[in-house]
């Protein structure tokens, strides 16, 4: 039964991800809908269906169109879904600030990954452009996720039981 669901939101993502990633985007700036369901669904179900999940989706989202380089989004969601893996069931054994750090720099990674293969040229003309295009593709996205971090946190999907 959590196969089924996990494929099921998987789709709805992807379909998301699909329908609705231009018209949120602002000039090359875009969310990035697929590392937000890859972070959750690896700290929630462990490393392999994580990385298993992440090369599907992003091989599926690459097919769709929606990524600019071939290969690029299941190897990027893949590397991000590795590393994420590490906090699987991990939030009562690390300190709060460092498994958000850890998540974050994933993700932080993850976009410096597709920003070097999709702005190349910016990359060796101006730097400092290039960092500013990063971290804005990274906040852009984050702002995302501290939206979901709202609903659902991830500290519950480490699955934490906080006493009272």
């Amino acid at each position: 039964m959590q196969k089924n669901k996990l494929v099921f939101i998987a789709i709805i993502v992807l379909l998301f991800q699909i329908l609705f990633v231009d018209s949120l985007s602002i000039n090359t700036i875009r969310p990035d809908f697929l590392v937000l369901f890859i972070i959750y669904t690896t700290i929630i179900n462990g490393r392999l269906v994580g990385v298993i999940m992440a090369f599907t989706v992003g091989l599926i989202s690459d097919f769709s169109g929606v990524g600019s380089y071939f290969g690029l989004s299941p190897l990027s969601l893949s590397i991000t879904a590795y590393l994420s893996g590490f906090l699987y069931l991990k939030y009562e054994r690390l300190l709060p600030y460092l498994f958000h750090s850890i998540w974050i720099f994933t993700i932080l990674l993850h976009f410096y990954i597709i920003s070097f293969f999709r702005f190349q040229t910016v990359y060796l003309s101006d730097k400092t452009e290039f960092i500013l295009i990063w971290l804005m593709s990274f906040g852009y996205t984050l702002i995302f996720i501290i939206i979901m971090q709202y609903f659902f946190p991830l500290r519950e999907a480490s699955h934490v039981k906080i006493s009272k």
